[in-house]
């Protein structure tokens, strides 16, 4: 009884490690600027995009894009009061890759 238990804890322990997620669904969609009013602007990965019909191509294109820009958050702004049209912006919010900047101080 006891091996048979132990055998499925650790069945359900390593199957619960191999899942790994795409960068694409590591990046966090919100709607408010408010969730992204701490987070650095990284730039608009979509033009004015309809919701319909069927906004998933869109979405994903959106994702692969801020994924390229090295964000954590895609903010679907709301350009129309019935969200017909949105427009997609990457941010990176958070510990992360920054951009390095070099400074180069001249001797003299």
């Amino acid at each position: 009884m006891h091996r048979a238990l132990l055998a499925s804890i650790v069945a359900l322990a390593a199957s619960a490690c191999a899942y790994t997620p795409t960068p694409t669904e590591t990046i966090h969609i919100v709607d408010s600027p408010a969730d992204v009013r701490f987070c650095t602007r990284l730039g608009e990965v979509s033009p004015e995009v309809p919701t319909i019909p069927g906004f998933g191509a869109a979405t994903q294109s959106m994702l692969e894009a801020t994924v390229a820009l090295g964000g954590t958050h895609l903010y679907l702004q709301k350009l129309s009061t019935d969200w017909l049209m949105v427009r997609g912006i990457a941010y990176r919010c958070g510990p992360g890759p920054a951009r390095e900047t070099v400074v180069i101080r001249a001797k003299g």
